[in-house]
């Protein structure tokens, strides 16, 4: 909440409001507990596939290596971030990819059909759909590009086809696509939702302005009616009136001159001393041209100070007090005294004396 001074009292306008866009990794809300889960039986399944396809391997520490990788990828690529996925970790999960690749290909059996012992693709394409969906579509297909190529280079080495290498990775080529589609249907979800979230935010503070300029007028026809409705009646009453009697409407008139032309100025300990000079015959007026107060407490205490003190030591002449519009070196003057000798203070920003 921020305040702002009114005629000697605090009202508060309603705080500024921010919003966050929302991104695909909040829509998928990786940092919930099923996104956790999710991880754990990814983790889980490779695991189950690393040993259940050890006896077909060339060697068991390949397999090993490849899961760690597969693993540490898993972390960076679910770790809750705004998107898109920072380079530093994009980088380490392309290289989780190529590199479990590279380890495991060539201890990979190279005779019969690849079943589970391939698992290390289906591992990686999880990886890099998950990096598509994270605003890394173009890195995680020159992923797929550098997986491919190793799995190539591997088959030709022990006498595979490439058409065994298409029928190896045809299918996650298909999945990629589809992450790839998914991420930019998400995307633009994600716009819609900015854009409404935007669009209830504006209707939000164009309320709260609205309310709080109705209350602002309330307060100041409240003020008003204080002011100046008891003198009214005894006017509109047909009762003689004494000069002490005007004497006190020219006062109340003068009052309410200055909340309409000097409303920041109004505060009470100038309204207090303002009445006191009017009293002693000085002509006072309270200029407001700024239409708001000075931008702290501090600032205003400092020019209540200095305005009450011209109009107490002022005994005859005028006292002529205006805010100046913002965005000048000087923010207040006050002029006092008589025509002939006058006496001036300039207040800056923070309601303190400066000299021109």
């Amino acid at each position: 909440m921020t305040s702002h001074a009114a005629n000697g009292r605090e009202f508060f306008a309603p705080a500024d409001i921010a919003s966050t866009p929302t991104d695909v990794s909040e829509l998928l809300r990786l940092e919930a507990v099923p996104a956790r889960v999710v991880l754990f039986l990814f983790i889980a399944s490779n695991v189950v596939f690393t040993l259940a396809t050890l006896d077909r391997m060339a060697a068991p520490w390949p397999s090993f290596v490849a899961l760690a990788l597969i693993s540490a990828g898993a972390l960076i690529v679910m770790r809750p971030h705004a998107d898109p996925l920072p380079w530093p970790s994009t980088i380490a999960v392309i290289g989780a990819v190529c590199g479990s690749a590279l380890v495991i290909s060539w201890y990979l059996p190279d005779t019969g059909d690849l079943g589970r012992e391939s698992w290390h693709l289906g591992a990686a394409t999880w990886l890099l759909f998950f990096l598509a969906l994270r605003r890394r579509a173009l890195i995680a297909w020159l992923g797929m590009a550098l997986l491919t190529a190793i799995t190539t280079i591997w088959a030709l080495s022990v006498g595979l086809s490439p058409m065994f290498v298409l029928g190896l990775v045809q299918m996650h080529m298909a999945i990629l696509l589809v992450a790839t589609l998914f991420a930019t249907s998400l995307r633009r979800t994600a716009r819609t939702i900015n854009t409404l979230t935007a669009r209830s935010i504006d209707a939000a503070v164009a309320t709260a302005a609205a309310d709080a300029g109705l209350e602002i007028r309330r307060l100041r026809a409240a003020e008003l009616a204080a002011l100046a409705v008891p003198h009214l009646e005894r006017i509109a009453s047909g009762a003689p009136l004494t000069d002490a009697d005007r004497r006190v409407f020219q006062t109340v008139e003068a009052e309410v001159r200055d909340s309409v032309r000097g409303r920041s100025l109004t505060l009470p300990s100038i309204s207090a001393a303002a009445r006191d000079a009017r009293a002693r015959g000085v002509t006072v007026n309270l200029l407001d041209d700024r239409g708001a107060p000075l931008p702290s407490g501090d600032a205003m205490r400092r020019l209540g100070a200095s305005v009450t003190e011209a109009l107490e030591q002022t005994q005859c002449g005028t006292v002529t007090a205006r805010m100046l519009p913002e965005g000048r070196e000087v923010a207040v003057t006050v002029v006092s005294g008589a025509d002939d000798a006058p006496r001036r203070v300039s207040l800056d920003e923070f309601g303190i004396v400066i000299t021109l």
